[in-house]
């Protein structure tokens, strides 16, 4: 049985591999190969490429200390997004909500991790999320992505406005972190 967050990485790749289902780990999963050091984390973040109507399939795939109840499904279907548990590690479900998470599945990245072979956000997608999540925590990953030159922030800044508008304070906070190197002001 797995325990340690790596095992239950690991798992939960076995478990989509194993049912087909087109996969990448994001958060601080993914920015670790960004900017060269893993950042702590608790939590498991996984991108699941199948359209939110499809949720259904997931029904008996995660490993089965992960259980998906009858309304989680729902919320899936409706909202493309879940935090569900295993044991104290939460473990967060992204389905294809946007046209994003689409273009997201052809940029996965495949990385060693833990012994095996597995996908990953790449970093532009990793730092297009990151953006929209818009918490405070997100921008210090981008700010580590800059100093690491693995922020294409031209391109974040494209697809921000073209999704919420060129005054939307994500792309303000955007435009400060790839001229100054900080998202907020000290």
């Amino acid at each position: 049985m797995a325990h340690g967050l790596v095992e239950k990485i690991d798992a939960i790749h076995r478990a989509l591999t194993a049912a087909n289902l087109p996969h990448a780990f994001g958060g601080a999963l993914a920015l670790a190969w960004c900017v060269g050091e893993p950042r702590a984390t608790i939590d498991v973040d996984v991108n699941i490429f199948i359209a939110e109507a499809d949720a259904g399939l997931l029904r008996g795939v995660l490993p089965a200390a992960v259980t998906l109840s009858p309304s989680d499904i729902a919320r899936l279907t409706a909202e493309g997004q879940l935090r569900t548990w295993w044991d104290a590690t939460p473990i967060d479900v992204f389905l294809n909500s946007t046209p994003l998470h689409e273009s997201a599945a052809e940029r996965a990245q495949w990385e060693m991790f833990g012994g095996t072979r597995m996908p990953f956000l790449s970093c532009l997608d990793t730092a297009i999320f990151k953006a929209f999540f818009n918490r405070t925590k997100d921008w210090s990953d981008l700010e580590e992505m800059r100093k690491a030159g693995k922020l294409d922030a031209d391109t974040v800044r494209e697809i921000l406005v073209d999704a919420l508008g060129e005054t939307d304070e994500r792309v303000r906070t955007l435009d400060r972190l790839a001229k100054t190197g900080r998202a907020f002001q000290p």
